[in-house]
């Protein structure tokens, strides 16, 4: 069995991957975010606030600390707490933020930040008869720890150099001893894991994937020919990559789904289709606000998926490998793990 999450900033998606079973009748869940269930831990707070725990995805809960401060609150953040809400650390102490390793003298409310919870995810298991696997994978959207750069301008800049060196989306895939050292949120993931693993007696095998990917390798799961335009459009981010049947990626873009989402349909369908013809550049797309474009091979598309909460903003297809959208991430897990270790 192999334990899935996928880490958005709207949902987590669980699904509890049983080998030869039918994938609808497999254990899964879909629950709040952490990062909403953090935001609303501490709206809900009515004192002050200290978050310890390990670097998790912001949004929400940095809107809540900022609403908390404005109110008069003080909130204070061990630095791993903090760093889920800017990369500068001077950057979160300017929001208001004392960033401090001991705070419960001075009686605040205390609260976790954290992407996975296994605990929670454990007890659940237990209630229904099911042990936690030891092999799990766990799909965050990791920018990159770059407090001197433009995240956006960094991100891409790692999917780039990566896709000139693998391009393949099983690339993306690391296990724990492979993450490369900028991606402080995957590295936090693991840890988070790892300490619940020694308190439990428990060792796991862990890998973790950026989450647009998991989304990229579920969704090209429903395409009907090669190679295929496959999009996801997230709550926050829009990727698209052109791949192959063996997930060769010969074309990728990031770009932001609210702007995508200002400027309209007609704006979006003519992005795509420079994306698909092979035009659209990389400083086209970081000039309208997005993360990069990048193509290395141009092919001619057969077919065009599409993915995500808001897949809506398209008129493609919706893939639905499984019966359910919502697994969608969980299954290119699943998918990517065979590719890259030979099983399931």
């Amino acid at each position: 069995m192999i334990f899935t999450l996928d880490v958005g900033s709207g949902t987590q998606d669980f699904l509890l991957f049983k080998p030869g079973e039918n994938v609808r009748n497999m254990p899964k869940a879909v629950l709040p975010s952490p990062t909403r269930i953090v935001a609303t831990k501490i709206r809900r707070t009515e004192g002050d606030i200290f978050l310890k725990g390990y670097t998790m995805g912001g949004g929400e809960n940095k809107r809540a600390v900022k609403e908390k401060i404005a109110e008069g609150r003080k909130v204070y953040a061990t630095e791993k707490a903090a760093l889920s809400f800017a990369d500068s650390l001077d950057d979160v102490k300017a929001m208001g933020v004392t960033v401090t390793e001991q705070a419960e003298n001075l009686s605040p409310e205390v609260i976790e930040t954290k992407d996975v919870d296994l605990p929670l995810f454990s007890s659940l298991l237990s209630a229904i008869g099911e042990e936690m696997p030891e092999k799990l994978i766990i799909a965050v959207q990791d920018h990159g720890f770059s407090p001197d750069e433009s995240n956006r301008v960094f991100r891409f800049r790692k999917f780039r150099e990566r896709l000139e060196d693998e391009p393949f989306l099983h690339a993306f895939l690391f296990s724990h001893d492979e993450i490369p050292e900028c991606y402080n949120r995957m590295l936090s993931v693991v840890e988070c894991i790892q300490d619940y693993g020694k308190a439990e007696g428990l060792d796991f095998e862990i890998n973790v994937i950026d989450t647009v990917f998991a989304a990229i390798s579920g969704a090209m799961m429903d395409a009907k020919e090669f190679p295929a335009l496959v999009i996801n459009f997230g709550n926050g981010h829009t990727v698209g990559a052109i791949v192959d049947r063996d997930g060769e990626i010969f074309a990728l873009f990031e770009h932001h789904t609210g702007i995508i989402r200002r400027e309209g349909r007609e704006w979006t369908e003519k992005l795509i289709g420079r994306f698909v013809r092979g035009e659209l550049t990389n400083e086209e797309v970081l000039q309208s606000g997005g993360h990069g474009a990048i193509t290395l091979k141009a092919v001619d598309v057969k077919d065009f998926v599409a993915t995500g909460p808001n897949a809506s903003l398209s008129d493609f297809r919706e893939a639905n490998p499984a019966g359910d959208v919502m697994v969608v991430g969980n299954l290119g897990m699943i998918s990517l793990y065979a590719r890259k270790y030979g099983e399931y």
